[in-house]
């Protein structure tokens, strides 16, 4: 998972030695095009125009723009906000500041701007877990990126508890755990999308465990007993005399664990009758005599 933020010369357009009057016509150009009230319901435009106006924040402004050419992106810690006694009108660009103000998290008015609180944004990272971990819940390590307006800028190692019995398919909030606010703003949330790898024995339903289990035709037509293995480990479970190939059998509540208004499901195990691959001459004889005596009623059924 690699997000590379681009250069922000390049997001304006311009060259490396443009200087503050070929910035501005940049800016202004990309501004009103890419700007949310002409783009309504264009989530990339609305991104492309927080790109723009955080490149214009660093490059009009000399101190910031002399750090970014030393050392790029990488030159500004975790915390730091492009927007930060940013203030497009001082910049010269009009009646910009009054259309653009409040979408840098400032308010615009009373005889100057003051920063105004804001979220910081959410992040989703995708997240593959066995299918253990997810019936029996985990506390597992991630790197997730950190995000400025719109490319990354760093990785945080974090612990995340993903709950028992979370679904391949599932989206798990963690609260607080995306970008960090800005202006004393609260941080986002951090979104795992979360898919679960198959198990070679157990498969799910609903709430449900269902396990194949092979039965002798022996134990099938006589009844006996088979070694089952659950979430819990290995039990026994005892098959009835004529149990047939399909028939389910339920263990009640040892399915998915119970959770927050959720019920703990059951296991079920799915009778599959194993012929034994070698047969001896007796085992033979027995066989053809059983087909031969049982014929009749095969053909009632």
């Amino acid at each position: 998972m690699s997000v590379t933020k681009q250069d922000y010369y390049e997001t304006l357009g311009v060259s490396r030695d443009a200087g503050a009057k070929e910035l501005k016509a940049a800016y202004r150009k990309m501004a009103r095009k890419y700007h949310p009230d002409v783009n309504t319901g264009n989530p990339q435009a609305e991104e492309t125009f927080k790109q723009v106006s955080e490149a214009f924040a660093v490059l009009s402004d000399p101190e910031k723009r002399a750090q970014y050419d030393r050392g790029g992106h990488s030159a500004f810690g975790a915390g730091f906000d492009p927007f930060a006694g940013f203030d497009v009108r001082d910049a010269g660009l009009g009646d910009l500041g009054d259309l653009f103000g409040g979408m840098f998290g400032f308010d615009v008015g009373g005889g100057g701007r003051r920063a105004r609180p804001r979220k910081g944004s959410d992040l989703k990272v995708n997240l593959t877990i066995d299918f253990m971990e997810a019936v029996q819940g985990s506390t597992l390590s991630l790197r997730v990126p950190r995000h400025g307006a719109g490319g990354r800028r760093d990785e945080e190692k974090i612990k995340a508890r993903v709950p028992a019995g979370v679904k391949d398919g599932s989206t798990v909030r963690i609260a607080g755990k995306g970008d960090a606010g800005m202006a004393g703003g609260p941080p986002g949330d951090l979104y795992l999308a979360v898919r679960v790898r198959p198990h070679p024995m157990f498969r799910r339903e609903g709430d449900h465990i269902v396990c194949d289990v092979p039965v002798g035709i022996d134990d099938a037509a006589l009844g006996g007993t088979a070694e089952v293995p659950t979430l819990d480990g290995t039990t026994t479970i005892n098959i009835p005399a004529g149990t047939r190939s399909g028939q389910r059998m339920r263990l009640a509540g040892k399915g998915i664990p119970a959770g927050k208004n959720r019920p703990a499901g059951d296991f079920y195990v799915v009778v599959q009758i194993h012929p034994p691959k070698k047969l001896n001459k007796r085992s033979r004889e027995l066989l053809e005599e059983f087909r031969e005596v049982n014929s009749s009623d095969r053909a009632k059924d």
